[in-house]
């Protein structure tokens, strides 16, 4: 019994062996890109929905110049009528300057000319108490401004949904993935560690030590050795996403990168779990 006493405070495997660098490493990997990969998910779901929520709480009016009418002269009628129409919060024209500035991008500063027919956009901001019949609000407004058209943003907020879905998909996959590499590279490095210090199993078995204790040291030398590599994938995976919130500044917020912390801890739980099976069914089948 003093043996295995001693023992315990012992590790069985050395602190240097040729598996654990080569398991500390690829274990940081794996954590970096799994972390990587659920920040992108979690970033670009809720860029998805605020986009979503945008484009379904507002609706836009164009109105074009028609051969009888100007876009001016039918703009009043169609205020007039998305004023007497339940269900709208806001009303908003785009002045003839923000839509200058929406056109820049495309035809270039200063290539607008004056005489350009420009259309008259109206921004509708719909009341979320009331339901809006928007067939009907697309019928009424081109009977009373025949240049007139409602875009509800049906097909942008389709292909939005789609992509969201996708990439949601995507990163799934990669999770997945990472998951699955991540414990059989634990798995191998614990094959290699029994095998390089089977002469030492054997000394504890005719010692008296149980196959609990000895899966107990491995369990302890592997896991912590997870534990130091997943915190450092960690860290590197903040310090990415703390870089990127240059761009997105939801990046860098503290709630977001606290929803990272389950890589690392689902690493070592994928660690304890993977060495103790598989140490216990070599131990029990005689190394």
């Amino acid at each position: 019994m003093t043996d295995i006493r001693a023992a315990s405070k012992t590790p069985i495997l050395p602190s240097k062996s040729l598996a654990g660098p080569a398991l500390m490493a690829v274990t940081m990997v794996m954590t970096f890109l799994a972390c990587l990969a659920l920040g992108s998910t979690l970033l670009a779901d809720s860029a998805a929905s605020r986009w979503l929520t945008r484009a379904t709480s507002a609706m836009s009016i164009q109105i074009v110049e028609t051969a009888a009418q100007t876009a001016e002269e039918q703009a009043p009628n169609v205020l007039r009528q998305l004023r007497d129409t339940p269900g709208i919060k806001q009303v908003k024209q785009l002045e003839k300057e923000d839509l200058i500035r929406l056109l820049e991008p495309w035809l270039g500063a200063g290539n607008i000319a004056d005489d350009l027919p420009l259309p008259v956009l109206i921004e509708i901001t719909p009341d979320p108490q009331q339901p809006l019949n928007t067939q009907a609000l697309a019928a009424e407004i081109e009977a009373v401004a025949p240049g007139a058209r409602l875009d509800t943003h049906g097909r942008w907020r389709q292909t939005l949904e789609t992509t969201a879905a996708a990439l949601r998909l995507i990163a799934v996959l990669v999770l997945a993935m990472v998951t699955l590499a991540t414990g059989t590279v634990i798995l191998f490095a614990t094959r290699a560690g029994l095998l390089a210090n089977e002469e030492i199993l054997h000394v504890l078995h005719q010692i008296g030590a149980q196959d609990g204790f000895i899966s107990r040291r491995f369990e302890a030398h592997f896991t912590r050795s997870t534990l130091w590599a997943a915190l450092a994938g960690l860290f590197s995976a903040w310090g990415f996403f703390y870089v990127v919130s240059a761009l997105v500044a939801e990046a860098g917020s503290l709630p977001f990168l606290l929803t990272l912390t389950p890589i690392p801890v689902g690493a070592v739980l994928i660690s304890w779990v993977v060495t103790r099976t598989y140490v216990m069914r070599r131990l029990k089948a005689g190394i």
